[in-house]
């Protein structure tokens, strides 16, 4: 098959779905030689499609500067893939696949400006229905997506994300960042400053173990966001910012050995479609102490303490029963490096190819409304 893939939304700063696009390329170009890949680039990201490990998308990389170009070279293609959370051109007059990795804002709309729900509201729903098929990263997606967008559960398929190779790896891989840290002992939160990831839990919940006599430390990382949660100030106003270190946006080598020496992963998000810090932490050996929140069980499984995001005596209790229970925090490094070889860049790719193949096969010319998009 010729795979198109639009590549327009690919940018630095799109966080997690920057690392689903290379964790899913950097395989299926280095694997599947059954199948052609065209990438329908933009100048926005030819420099992050440089860094593939694999230069073969050079070879059918189509150059254009607007998305509604690309509806000139589909009748070249088998099947269309959009993998950023929108179907486009739409409809598309041959078989496509969309990813959408969730629906936050249905749970979460206070967390979104009034120009993000109009995109999603004209995006996600449209998308989906045009669609032949939907990926999705966890079972909890899945779920949510069908219930709200009232397809049918056979069109939308559960890929799994998973770590990077790096992590299995980080005794060898792992450099520390190059500001040096400063704590020796320190929770660990990887997230940029979204609403949603939950810093204020966590900041309150080092205020009540400061308090109890337990200090802990707590070294974050990403970008701060516009509108975003403003950490250091709340982090003053609840005595505790002297306990907080940023260690800015850092490698995945580098992320690596921050998982190595923390004394656990600490993640109280609220909502998550996937949830890739704790399968990170749970493959370098990190234990983790997760909300209970969305799809978080289904991922982590019996390898991570739970406990309630809104509730920061109940984060508190999670962070010192894997502190004090030095059997039980071995327990969960063990359990989590087990679950975390769950999940691999092969299962990943496989979905992929499937949806590819389900949308050529069950692709019916006849239920398409041609129109320019």
């Amino acid at each position: 098959m010729r795979v198109g893939v639009n590549c327009f939304l690919l940018r630095s700063d799109i966080g997690g779905l920057k690392q689903y696009f290379f964790t899913l390329f950097d395989y299926l170009l280095e694997n599947d030689s059954a199948n052609e890949y065209v990438f329908f680039c933009f100048p926005q990201n030819m420099e992050e499609l440089a860094t593939l490990r694999s230069d073969r998308w050079k070879r059918n990389a189509i150059h254009v500067k607007d998305q509604n170009q690309i509806a000139e070279h589909l009748s070249s293609l088998d099947v269309y893939f959009c993998p950023f959370n929108a179907l486009w051109p739409r409809p598309a007059a041959l078989p496509s696949v969309m990813t959408l990795v969730d629906i936050q804002e249905k749970f979460f709309p206070h967390f979104f400006t009034r120009h993000e729900h109009y995109n999603r509201a004209y995006h996600y729903k449209a998308s989906t229905r045009a669609a032949d098929r939907v990926i999705t990263i966890s079972e909890y997606s899945k779920s949510t997506i069908q219930q709200h967008h009232r397809i049918a559960s056979h069109k939308v398929l559960v890929a799994h994300l998973c770590a990077d190779p790096t992590y299995t790896n980080a005794e060898t891989l792992a450099i520390p960042p190059p500001d040096p840290l400063p704590f020796r002992d320190y929770l660990l939160f990887p997230a940029n400053r979204w609403f949603h990831k939950n810093h204020d839990t966590l900041l309150r919940a080092l205020k009540l173990l400061r308090d109890s006599g337990a200090t802990a430390n707590l070294v974050i990382t990403g970008y701060d966001v516009q509108g975003g949660f403003p950490v250091f100030e709340k982090a003053a106003e609840y005595g505790v910012r002297d306990l907080v270190h940023t260690a800015g946006y850092v490698s995945v080598a580098q992320m690596a050995y921050l998982y190595q020496h923390a004394e656990m992963l600490v993640f109280p998000s609220l909502f998550e479609g996937f949830g890739m810090p704790p399968v990170e932490a749970m493959a370098v050996g990190c234990p983790v102490a997760s909300s209970n929140a969305t799809c978080l069980p289904e991922i982590c499984g019996d390898a991570a303490e739970y406990f309630d995001p809104k509730d920061p005596g109940s984060l508190a209790k999670a962070v010192s029963r894997i502190r004090e229970d030095s059997g039980y925090r071995e327990a969960l490094i063990a359990k989590g490096r087990l679950r975390a070889a769950n999940f691999s860049q092969e299962k990943m790719a496989r979905v992929h190819l499937r949806a590819f193949e389900e949308a050529v096969a069950s692709f019916s010319p006849a239920s398409r409304l041609y129109r320019k998009p």
